[in-house]
């Protein structure tokens, strides 16, 4: 394998390692905001048993 070879080699590595990062960033995201969502959840549920339902 010449020098060319390898830098190729080496550059679709890099490719494929940036495409991988780039779906756990987006896979990363969609947890953290349904941790949000679920943290919310559990906020708003410890507001109702202390003041009770105040929808109603």
């Amino acid at each position: 394998m010449n020098s060319a070879e390898l830098i190729a080699e080496l550059t679709d590595i890099c490719i494929r390692q940036a495409e991988i990062i780039k779906a756990q960033q987006y896979i990363i995201e969609q947890f953290g905001a349904q941790v949000r969502e679920e943290e919310a959840l559990a906020a708003r549920n410890r507001l109702k048993e202390l003041v009770g339902d105040w929808e109603t």
